[in-house]
């Protein structure tokens, strides 16, 4: 069965409220938006995020955490489907942080594979990427 509207509006929540704490940056608040499970992937744009299992996704929270002071990450365009208590949904929006570096802005695009459970939604995938400098509208690739 294909997800019912209210379920999807449930997944929008979640993913509302997990960027909410991440702004804060709730470390633990973050956490409980994921499935408590060593299966659950997580990838990123650094060279090195690609993270499998509970700890090594907490660690590299984390880690985005304690490199920033500040952050703050919005949804402007959000879509969402699914079948049974699985859900798979797409997100783009506006993302800001201070680091030592100084300020970074971008638009940050991410994915997710959401498993309803007893506790709510809980994300057993997520992906980000910003899109690359260079890469024109209608290129498949960065360059001329």
């Amino acid at each position: 069965m294909d997800l019912s509207p209210h379920a999807i509006a449930e997944v929008r929540i979640t993913l509302d409220s997990f960027f909410e704490a991440y702004g804060r940056g709730d470390l633990d608040e973050v956490m409980s938006y994921y499935l408590a499970d060593e299966r659950i992937i997580g990838l990123g744009t650094g060279a090195d995020e690609r993270n499998l299992g509970w700890e090594e996704h907490r660690a590299q929270i984390e880690r985005d955490l304690g490199q920033s002071s500040s952050r703050r990450l919005t949804i402007d365009w959000f879509k969402a489907a699914g079948k049974g208590d699985v859900a798979w949904a797409a997100t783009e929006g506006p993302a800001w942080a201070a680091t030592e570096a100084g300020e970074f802005t971008a638009t940050l695009r991410m994915s997710f594979v959401l498993l309803r459970t007893d506790d709510g939604w809980k994300i057993v995938l997520g992906h980000g990427s910003v899109p690359m400098p260079g890469q024109g509208e209608g290129q498949s690739f960065p360059g001329e």
